[in-house]
């Protein structure tokens, strides 16, 4: 039998707060930038301040994070050939 493939969903509660769903895996965090590979085989990319990754559950694709989010980023990563690159705002 085939395993279903949970939709890739994202929450923000007053920018202060993200529950994603459909999350593969993390591929890179700090606290201004948590880069993320979806269920849709996109990049997803929360940028801000004093971020955090309070849970991550691999096996369920869920995840909350908290901290000043700024920006969300989506990514095509299926075209895209250099890989993931965590960049830092101001650079």
């Amino acid at each position: 039998m085939e395993e279903e493939r949970k939709t890739h969903g994202f929450s923000v509660c007053e920018r202060r707060a993200a529950v994603l769903t459909g999350i593969l895996s993390i591929e890179g965090f700090d606290e201004e930038n948590i880069i993320m590979k979806t269920t849709d085989e996109d990049g997803i990319s929360i940028q801000g301040h004093g971020l955090h990754v309070d849970k991550f559950d691999s096996e369920t694709g869920d995840m909350t994070v908290s901290g000043m989010l700024d920006a969300v980023v989506y990514y095509d990563v299926k075209h895209k050939r250099s890989g993931w690159r965590s960049q830092k705002r101001g650079q």
